[in-house]
């Protein structure tokens, strides 16, 4: 540490206005390299302290100064660092040493840079799946996970006779010996190092797709966790204040990319003269958007319906995706998946079939420990993304919009040239729409009557993943709640007929659409909680007017 130290302060004399602005002050080429490195050795250095954390930590002596009930506490007051970098520097500490060995180790031989290694920890061991995946042996000649037992049957290795090796020390050595050689030249990799392969090659804004593209495929219902917490977590505050108003909020990334992009195409370029700054003229364009809904009268039923999401997703990943299970239920038909179990997965070879797919063979975990698929073109595939920012699509989106959208058609060569763009196609055009809107009225689902202009049009009867047509009877209107509701929980839909009656509340309530969730049982309107005085058996009859003619039966 004091050889450190020592060489540090050379190092700081050097920045002197004498030295760097004098007659022989260094050219700017030195000058990157000098701040290269020195990124370098400080990545380096938190390396170090990342391992020498848990150790202390583990020790226990911290606690004898009685000052700190929390290790985390002790670090802040040791070293005068705020809470949140006490609480930061302990967790990155805390998942290298429990499930990231192979990163901590490239981080402190300076082989990786700490970013990359921030984004490892913030990314790969955030669930108890996502952190065995981690520890999966993948034998990269064929992209499948695989055990050091069936990987060492599969290389040519002349093992000793038993009678001559009695207490099997030489077998083990020389499969020890095979194990490490395959390590060494990269024949066998775990879930951690096959991730960490794609680092040299990217910056750590990049290197964080890959790691989550791995953590989703590998437990993708986590992420459907983090969506609906995202989605319980969005609020929008709009309050009057001195002057003006207060807004403030929180939006998931499709309500988020909506109203951005909605803002971003009034703004346009701004004017010479133009001195707002960006936030200045963002406000102007919610205002502005907020005005051309009121004028345009774009909220009534029968609006036309404008692209306002950009979706990219490879045909094979579409299906795969809207097929997809939670909790061992087909998100599309409700029904149980044969071969799965509680834990849906993804297909990390990028491959799927037709129908309900079956990603890996849940089943076969328990007898060898480790799931077998096949991992080619896992880091390589992606996933579905938005178009605009490259964030990965939520599968219960997916799902949705897959249902009422335009699906344009892009084919690709081989250097990533668009060779050819075919016509964007609707699933609902909109005088299907318009004849949808006419027969519905509103949100179908029991007991909603939201507007045509808050639906979409859902493939109620078969849906469109599992080849129903685009048809007035296999269409019905959802509001967006009931929407991804609907396709969330495995609901089905069928056509039952609306009531004869043409009067009163029935007409409100009764579609002529009946639902039905994935237990088998049917959604009715909840009970009414007031008994209308007429139906009510302890009320008064009405008072006679006697200026009307008697019932038809108190005549007779």
């Amino acid at each position: 540490m004091a050889r450190i130290r020592n060489a540090v302060n050379d190092l700081a004399d050097l920045t002197r206005p004498e030295v760097l602005d004098g007659w022989g002050a260094p050219t700017v080429s030195r000058l990157i390299e000098a701040h290269t490195q020195i990124r370098g050795l400080t990545g380096q250095l938190d390396g170090v302290r990342y391992t020498l954390l848990p150790r202390i930590e583990a020790e226990g002596s911290w606690r004898s100064g009685g000052a700190a009930r929390t290790f985390t506490t002790w670090l802040r007051l040791q070293e005068g660092v705020s809470s949140r970098t006490a609480g930061k520097d302990m967790a990155m500490a805390r998942r290298l040493a429990t499930a990231l060995p192979v990163t901590r180790e490239r981080l402190v031989s300076g082989d990786l840079g700490v970013d990359h290694a921030r984004v490892m920890a913030d990314v790969a061991p955030t669930s108890e799946t996502r952190t065995d995946a981690l520890a999966w042996l993948i034998d990269t000649r064929t992209g499948e996970t695989t055990t050091p037992e069936r990987f060492v049957q599969t290389v040519p290795v002349d093992f000793p006779d038993p009678t001559e090796d009695p207490d099997g020390a030489r077998t083990r050595d020389l499969i020890t010996t095979v194990l490490e050689g395959a390590v060494a030249d990269g024949t066998l990799v775990t879930g951690e190092g096959m991730v960490l392969r794609e680092a040299p090659l990217l910056n750590a804004d990049q290197f964080r797709k890959v790691a989550t593209h791995f953590a989703s495929v590998t437990d993708p219902d986590t992420d459907d966790l983090d969506d609906d917490k995202a989605a319980q977590g969005e609020f929008l505050d709009l309050s009057q204040t001195f002057g003006g108003y207060h807004l403030a909020g929180f939006l998931t990334d499709e309500h988020g990319l909506l109203v951005k992009t909605a803002i971003t195409s009034l703004l346009g370029a701004p004017a010479a003269e133009d001195t707002r700054t960006t936030t200045q003229r963002r406000a102007q364009g919610l205002a502005d958007l907020a005005r051309v809904v009121l004028d345009t009268n774009q909220a009534s039923p029968g609006a036309a319906i404008a692209p306002h999401l950009n979706v990219t997703v490879s045909w094979d990943e579409l299906l795969t995706q809207i097929t997809r299970t939670r909790e061992g239920l087909c998100l599309t038909c409700g029904q149980a998946t044969p071969g799965r179990g509680s834990t849906a997965g993804g297909s990390l070879a990028g491959t799927t079939t037709t129908g309900t797919t079956t990603d890996w063979d849940v089943a076969g975990w328990a007898a060898v420990g480790t799931p077998t698929m096949s991992v080619s073109g896992l880091l390589s595939s992606g996933g579905p993304v938005f178009t605009e920012t490259g964030g990965r699509v939520p599968r219960a989106l997916l799902h949705r919009l897959a249902c009422d959208s335009a699906i344009t058609r892009i084919v690709f060569g081989p250097d990533g040239a668009a060779l050819d763009v075919g016509r964007a196609q609707r699933t609902v055009t909109g005088q299907m729409r318009r004849a949808v809107i006419a027969r519905d009225k509103h949100c179908v689902y029991p007991g909603c009557d939201q507007p045509p202009s808050r639906c979409e049009v859902h493939h109620a009867v078969t849906h469109w993943a599992d080849g129903g047509n685009t048809s007035i009877a296999n269409s019905a209107l959802l509001c967006w709640h009931h929407h991804a509701l609907v396709d969330a929980r495995g609901i089905t839909m069928h056509w039952t007929g609306k009531p004869a009656q043409t009067t009163g509340a029935q007409v409100l309530v009764e579609t002529g659409w009946a639902f039905t969730d994935a237990r088998g049982h049917r959604i009715h309107l909840p009970d009414a909680i007031v008994t209308p005085p007429s139906a009510d058996p302890t009320a008064d009859p009405p008072a006679a007017d006697p200026t009307e003619d008697p019932p038809a039966a108190e005549a007779a």
